[in-house]
């Protein structure tokens, strides 16, 4: 596996949540079941700003050497992908009025973890001579 679509979709990912969460916060939100205050939307705001530097990150990444920093992507990816999966995952088991969409974000979050977490243990055999080149 190489980084390229990976990072590729991950940022194509955070760009298809940040357009409705910066700019229809309430209906977007309203699809997972939620009906958020001023507060609420601000905060999804925010969460679409983060996502849009992910996604600036992400995109501009694809074309990084092996490496430390591509490693230091793929681990922080990853473990944030991972938490992303348990918080959402308890959300959709402990919340009865829980949106059956939200599972697609279970499922996001933890394909994306695995996806991240296999580029980094392959780090190596991507690296060796005769090995996957990366792109």
């Amino acid at each position: 596996m190489t980084p390229a679509p990976v990072l590729t979709t991950h940022s194509l990912l955070a760009v298809g949540f940040a357009i409705p969460l910066l700019f229809a916060p309430a209906d977007f939100l309203w699809l997972y079941g939620a009906s958020p205050d001023d507060y609420g939307i601000y905060l999804a705001r925010l969460f679409g700003t983060a996502l849009v530097a992910i996604s600036i990150i992400t995109w501009l990444a694809r074309e990084a050497p092996e490496g430390l920093a591509l490693d230091a992507l793929c681990v922080g990816l990853s473990v944030g992908c991972a938490i992303g999966f348990i918080v959402s995952a308890h959300h959709q088991l402990t919340h009865p009025s829980a949106a059956p969409l939200g599972w697609t974000t279970v499922g996001v979050f933890s394909g994306l973890a695995a996806a991240y977490g296999a580029l980094w243990l392959g780090r190596e055999s991507r690296r060796a001579p005769g090995g996957l080149q990366a792109g």
